[in-house]
């Protein structure tokens, strides 16, 4: 499914938190799971924080299933020595989206060894009415959040983006 018909299809379900209690309990929860992304933290968090059918884009990888989004995300926590994600901002439209504004720190650790590089984000994000995240879509420069960092391949997105 694509962005647009799995939105146009969560938006007629109608889904969302019960309450406004409810709607911060999942948002807490979705805070906790990526201030410290761990594999051991994605192995007890992820059935607390996505939903069983989630539909998930991070810019890099477009994912549906919890089974599925388990495998990504431990192999993509596994690749770095450490990254953290500190939530600086929540908003919530009429609809029940909810977008959350982000800084992400990564330490890598096959390549720029022992420097931690950031990067800004939004999620926007949708939940169930268990509180749980049932559509998660990323927005952010993965170029400079990961790729200008691999060696040769960074190089050559530099020289492109010089270019411009």
């Amino acid at each position: 499914m694509t962005y647009l018909t799995t939105l146009a299809r969560l938006q007629t379900a109608g889904t969302a938190p019960k309450d406004a209690v409810a709607e911060t309990a999942a948002i807490a929860r979705f805070t906790r799971f990526f201030s410290d992304f761990s594999p051991d933290k994605i192995a007890v968090l992820l059935d607390e924080t996505y939903a069983k059918d989630i539909w998930f884009n991070d810019t890099i990888k477009t994912i549906e299933g919890v089974d599925v989004l388990r495998t990504y995300l431990k192999h993509s926590a596994e690749a770095v020595e450490a990254c953290r994600v500190e939530v600086k901002e929540t908003l919530k439209n009429d609809k029940g989206d909810f977008f959350v504004r982000w800084v992400m720190t990564i330490r890598f650790k096959k390549f720029k060894k022992g420097v931690d590089t950031q990067t800004i984000g939004m999620s926007h994000l949708r939940f169930n009415q268990a509180g749980l995240v049932c559509f998660h879509q990323d927005y952010w420069d993965s170029t400079a959040g990961i790729f200008e960092h691999i060696p040769v391949l960074g190089w050559a997105i530099k020289k492109i983006k010089a270019r411009l």
